[in-house]
């Protein structure tokens, strides 16, 4: 069974990226993304459609695999032999692609042994996402369960379903691993450049492959530009769970979406069909990874308008045009759908962190004289804002400004040194990404005025995870430009020196960085939410799948409500803080009168005490009948019964 887990979901993977290979003739490097997002898109379209995302999942695997086979065969007939014809393919198209993907699916493997959830987030809502999308084979609006953002878009997580299914389990390593995957896929494309075999001759005639032995520049290339990519992520502050190794926020996947939309907006094909089918499956994933991104669409559409006009040699004239209809119409469409959908089964959108709050009459008075405007706490927010901007880091000792003018400049630096006809391309690229950072850095202080909770906004919640979303996009795309303008096979010895440096940069100056990839053996994942999984693990034991607790914490938090809320699932968890506030800033306990509090206890079959205080048993203990029962790790049976109002017996469960 375990290599069953370990070999299936590379099987699916291979089969994929094959069978849109082999059909449209593309390298395996260009094909897995494209692949994995329309299959997205299938399991998404079978969970609006049938409620159940295994149609979507199997579906599409057995559509894949019937097209991988007949293209095969279509090669074998050519060639005159079935064994010669997929030889072909493979040294065509499969070669360094499948190679690259290989390596990098068996270092993931190795890195996320034993890894575990440690981040808030993942416990509050992007780990139920998944559990819940398991558990009843539907889209995770669905779920009658309580956790945070239900209404929230769901790319990101059904892949991670298809990716659990094919593991034959949930298994938090296998997520991991299966996010990483999905970006590691739409960054494959940047090192198409980067050949393994010499296929010209110093005249530049075809000639015919050499031996892998006789390549070792090229393999010294290759590794050095999936390197310093890789090592890129790692840059990055990790604060707010900006990682790309040890995370499952969809911060990182959906700026590396934005970049890859943009690159192959970027790049020449020979049919604009192909790439206009490119821009209409990549753009649809991308309003579906994040409840912002559709804000997103303007920057990936301008870029190709503005190549269009400006620095490409075959124009898109006429009723050419036409198919930007579906481009933009089925992105938008899909949205919509999912959007309706999830009113139609939760009766609402949260409006928080989403378009609940993004108006267009708020456009106004965000922009103007927060002295004029009706939101209480813009001028905060306002002045909050343009510091973090300036002085807050994003990578290593760089603000957001900071960064995106070293982007910028790098643009220009390329363009310098580039051939001639290929400089007016990369500057208006780097204008383009001057103009994108402004436009994004207005779109989240919009955000934050609008569609954030006044305590968040205040705060500048995640400000690192959401500003970092564009600045990778940038960052990648700048590298993206550079593999793309070969300007590296004139500096060999340069190219192949930076993944060196930059790994000393971090060994010696950001080395906790390096515990993204460190299996969670060696970091001690386990250890670290210890005091969370014992108390789930007194709760599992002593209760059924149906039941529901009530957990008293008096941390003044909602950490350990969650996380619970998260190991215990599929019960039904509630609780709080109950009691009067523990400090100034305690935003979470509810000084509840008694009967307030046995109404509320008597609806659950336990109540679990986590924490208590001696607030909580000078206001609550007569609530219950025996006093000396309230200890601290222990679950009771509640027992509550009319004939004793305001009162809750309590059974001990040991």
């Amino acid at each position: 069974m375990i290599i069953l887990r370990l070999i299936c979901p590379f099987i699916y993977s291979f089969i994929l990226g094959s069978a849109w290979s082999l059909w449209l003739k593309k390298k395996f490097f260009n094909s897995l993304a494209p692949a994995y997002l329309v299959h997205i898109l299938i399991v998404l379209i079978s969970g609006l459609m049938f409620n159940r995302l295994s149609v979507g999942i199997y579906g599409g695997i057995m559509i894949a695999a019937i097209m991988l086979a007949v293209g095969l065969i279509r090669e074998g007939k050519k060639s005159k032999s079935y064994l010669a014809g997929i030889g072909k393919w493979i040294g065509k198209w499969w070669n360094e692609g499948g190679i690259v993907f290989t390596l990098f699916y068996i270092f993931c493997l190795l890195i996320n042994s034993n890894k575990r959830f440690i981040m808030w987030d993942e416990f509050s809502h992007w780990g139920m996402f998944l559990k819940e999308s398991l558990r009843l084979d539907s889209l995770f609006c669905m779920s009658p369960l309580e956790f945070a953002h239900k209404d929230y878009v769901p790319a990101i997580t059904l892949f991670e379903t298809i990716w659990c299914k094919l593991n034959f389990r949930y298994a938090e390593p296998d997520v991991y691993t299966g996010i990483q995957v999905f970006m590691f896929s739409l960054l494959m494309p940047l090192f198409e450049k980067f050949e393994l075999y010499s296929r010209k001759n110093t005249t530049g005639k075809q000639e015919g492959k050499k031996p892998l032995i006789l390549s070792l520049g090229n393999i010294v290339l290759l590794f050095c530009s999936v390197a310093f990519v890789l090592l890129i992520p790692l840059v990055f502050k990790t604060n707010d769970a900006f990682c790309f190794y040890h995370s499952i926020y969809c911060d990182v996947p959906i700026g590396i979406m934005l970049y890859w939309c943009l690159f192959e907006v970027y790049k020449e094909y020979e049919d604009y069909k192909y790439t206009f089918l490119l821009l209409t499956i990549g753009v649809s994933v991308l309003v579906l990874l994040k409840m912002t991104a559709m804000a997103l669409v303007p920057l990936v559409i301008g870029l190709f308008i503005l190549k269009n006009i400006f620095f490409t040699e075959k124009k898109i004239k006429g009723k050419a045009f036409a198919l930007f209809v579906p481009t933009i119409v089925i992105p938008v469409s899909l949205w919509t759908w999912f959007n309706l959908f999830v009113m139609k089964n939760l009766g609402r959108l949260d409006g928080i962190q989403s378009y609940g709050g993004m108006k267009i009459s708020s456009v106004k008075e965000v922009f103007t004289n927060p002295v004029n405007s009706s939101i209480p706490y813009l001028k905060t927010v306002k002045d909050r804002f343009f510091d973090a901007i300036i002085h807050r880091d994003i990578l290593i000792r760089g603000s957001y400004i900071a960064v995106i003018i070293f982007i910028v400049l790098g643009f220009f630096a390329l363009a310098i040194f580039s051939e001639r006809k290929n400089r007016k391309k990369i500057s208006l690229a780097g204008v383009w990404i001057l103009v994108s950072s402004v436009y994004y850095m207005l779109l989240m202080y919009f955000l934050y005025a609008t569609a954030f909770m006044e305590h968040e906004a205040v705060r500048l919640a995640s400000y690192e995870r959401y500003m970092n979303s564009f600045v990778i996009s940038a960052l990648l795309f700048l590298v993206a430009v550079y593999y793309y303008s070969e300007i590296w096979r004139k500096h060999f010895i340069v190219f192949c020196t930076v993944p060196l440096l930059l790994s000393l940069y971090l060994f010696f100056l950001h080395p906790e960085v390096f515990k993204q990839v460190l299996p969670g053996s060696i970091t001690k994942d386990e250890e670290f939410i210890k005091e969370y999984t014992d108390s789930a693990s007194v709760i599992i034991d002593s209760t059924e799948e149906d039941d529901s607790i009530y957990i008293i914490n008096r941390e003044g938090d909602e950490g350990f409500l969650w996380r619970q809320r998260y190991l215990c699932n599929p019960r039904t968890i509630g609780g709080g803080s109950i009691g009067s506030k523990i400090n100034e800033g305690d935003i979470w306990s509810e000084d509840l009168k008694v009967i307030e509090l046995v109404d509320i206890l008597k609806c659950y079959d336990y109540v679990y005490f986590a924490k208590l205080d001696e607030d909580f048993l000078f206001k609550y203990s007569d609530v219950f009948d025996d006093n000396e029962q309230l200890v601290e790790g222990q679950l009771y049976k509640i027992n509550y019964t009319d004939s004793i109002p305001n009162r809750i017996k309590l059974l001990s469960t040991e």
